[in-house]
């Protein structure tokens, strides 16, 4: 039930990055919050997930693989709030995620990663300036650097935080 919930709130958090821009940004912000409050540890998986795609899709919009039409100066608001629920997401979704085999859940998150921005551009949101075919194939290429990198962090950040948890337990 709790991965139900989760993917249908995550799926109005996508569309609210997809179809509002920037009207629906206090929603993305309010949803971020209750991600927090639900599960605290959702700010170190912010802090330690989000810079994988921040940085990759600062490179694929400024090497030109893809375009918005909003102005920015790394990357557009929205598409920063959008990688922030997403690492939430995975975050909050990591038992399930880390009980898979590794390379199936990193070939399913680069076929997901790759189709949502080709769902993105569909609704608007972004374009291609490279064809799609080229396009579609760089980004699972990208997807599938981002899940290794992701699946990979996961794992070493919640060992950091049992760690810290059992240490914090043996403390006076």
């Amino acid at each position: 039930m709790r991965f139900v919930v989760i993917s249908l709130l995550f799926n109005v958090y996508w569309f609210s990055a997809a179809l509002g821009p920037p009207s629906f940004q206090w929603l993305m912000v309010a949803m971020l919050l209750g991600a927090i409050l639900y599960d605290r540890s959702v700010m170190w998986a912010m802090a330690v997930l989000t810079p994988v795609g921040l940085i990759g899709d600062s490179l694929l919009l400024h090497t030109q693989w893809l375009a918005v039409d909003t102005e920015y100066v790394v990357m557009p608001l929205w598409l920063l709030l959008l990688w922030l629920g997403f690492c939430s997401f995975v975050w909050l979704m990591r038992d399930l995620i880390l009980a898979r085999a590794f390379w199936f859940m990193a070939a399913l998150g680069s076929l997901g990663g790759a189709s949502s921005y080709w769902a993105g551009e569909r609704l608007g949101v972004l374009s291609f300036p490279q064809s799609l075919w080229v396009t579609g194939a760089v980004l699972i290429g990208v997807w599938l650097v981002y899940s290794i990198f992701l699946i990979n962090l996961m794992q070493w950040l919640q060992h950091q935080l049992r760690a810290r948890s059992i240490a914090t337990r043996r403390e006076p």
